[in-house]
């Protein structure tokens, strides 16, 4: 075990030793033909009030914060690809390798109508949407033409989103009722709503662009059916969890306003299963993603990243992907 983590940990260090260097050699042959001038810098005090990016300076909770108009469209894409042997094939390999336990590569996330209440307070309307296999579909495969349902728009919700800055601490606030419409969630697992809540805070470190984190997720899911004697976690694979915990520490370096390296450790995810006693919880296994974070725009960010569980870190387990958030208008 020991080992492993090691090994990730050398990984994580490598990769930003090596961007650092290069966007030092960038930073040093542009000093002499840029200015560092910062708009805020020769505005006027007043023109500062009453802007949300005057708190929030990180470039992932900036753009999942949304739009700063009052009507918006907000997005969070997520491609959940294939290994590092093939990252593109229609097989997600389980992170621990268990046999029997892969699943499709997906695209999935949400797209919302946003409405921003105040400078710091957001209100979402939307859905979920989701194309199993993405890159060997045919037209009729994502049009359901063909009966095969490789995509879908599924489990409307209503959020609400706060950002804002309190003690030092760059901090967001989030609540979401989901309502599942899937049939293989409503009709084999009963699933009929669903309740979340997270706090994440990034905190500031004095003369250093590491920004260290905090996030804590809780989650709740409702049934149309009491609880069966296999959910349990003695069943992790079949049995049907309620409510959920998670803390995830993570880390980023900023090597310019643009790019970031991003590491998040999710080693404290438990979950309850229904028919367990309230205080009986499964310790889900840790796992890692480690990328570099992209700020195509303040509304854009993009996350390649790939993960992996330190424990079973090989080639073909370890998966892919690529996380965006955005807003348009």
């Amino acid at each position: 075990m020991k080992k492993q983590i090691l090994v990730s940990l050398v990984l994580a260090g490598s990769l930003v030793a090596s961007f650092a260097h290069a966007e030092e050699q960038k930073d040093q042959s542009q000093t002499a033909n840029s200015s560092s001038v910062k708009i805020t810098d020769v505005q006027k005090k007043d023109e500062q009030v009453g802007d949300i990016d005057n708190e929030i300076t990180n470039a992932k909770m900036r753009a999942d914060s949304g739009a700063k108009s009052k009507w918006s469209i907000k997005g969070d894409i997520t491609y959940n690809g294939g290994s590092l042997e093939i990252p593109f094939g229609p097989i997600r390999p389980n992170y621990a390798g268990v046999a029997g336990s892969d699943t499709n590569t997906t695209i999935s996330g949400t797209l919302a109508a946003a409405y921003r209440l105040t400078m710091r307070d957001t209100l979402r309307f939307g859905a979920g949407v989701n194309i199993n296999t993405p890159f060997q579909n045919s037209t009729s495969d994502l049009t359901n033409s063909n009966g095969s349902r490789k995509s879908s728009v599924n489990t409307p919700y209503v959020s609400w989103g706060r950002a804002f800055k309190a003690w030092g601490i760059q901090q967001s606030l989030d609540a979401e009722v989901d309502y599942y419409t899937i049939p293989a969630y409503v009709d084999n697992y009963k699933m009929q709503s669903a309740a979340s809540a997270s706090w994440t805070g990034i905190f500031d470190i004095a003369n250093s662009n590491w920004q260290p984190g905090l996030s804590l997720s809780l989650s709740n899911v409702f049934y149309k059916d009491g609880e069966n004697a296999f959910d349990t976690a003695s069943n992790p694979e079949d049995g049907r969890s309620d409510y959920s915990i998670g803390l995830f520490p993570f880390v980023e370096y900023a090597f310019n306003d643009t790019l970031s390296f991003r590491t998040v450790f999710r080693f404290l995810t438990f979950d309850h299963y229904r028919d367990d006693a309230k205080s009986t919880f499964y310790h889900e296994m840790w796992t890692q993603s480690v990328g570099i974070g992209i700020s195509v725009t303040r509304d854009i960010y993009l996350y390649p990243n790939f993960q992996f569980a330190p424990e079973y870190m090989r080639a073909d387990t370890t998966n892919v992907g690529l996380s965006t958030s955005f807003s348009v208008f």
